[in-house]
């Protein structure tokens, strides 16, 4: 029998979700993305550290969105309410 872990921390990894990924513990989901460097490193960058699943995915929608250049305004809130609905739709599933 595996003994229980002293850590509080759990992973959220879902395909969906990827670069991205939620670390959640007892108190807030933390929203982390993984990067990889020309020497094939792995890094980790956390977002933030929300009270909500949904604020969380939120941010991971805003700096999804914030990954590219746009040409205007409506096409960046166009983007970013895209993958927040997206994202969203899972919590309804």
């Amino acid at each position: 029998m595996a003994k229980p872990s002293k850590s509080n921390l759990r992973f959220i990894k879902d395909p969906v979700l990827e670069p991205y990924y939620i670390q959640l513990d007892d108190y807030c989901y933390i929203a982390q993305k993984s990067t990889y460097s020309e020497a094939g490193n792995e890094y980790q960058t956390t977002l933030g550290h929300y009270g909500t699943l949904s604020g969380c995915l939120e941010a991971i929608a805003r700096d999804d969105a914030k990954s590219e250049n746009y040409n205007s305004l409506r096409a960046f809130v166009e983007r970013f309410e895209t993958k927040v609905a997206e994202l969203k739709t899972l919590l309804n599933a």
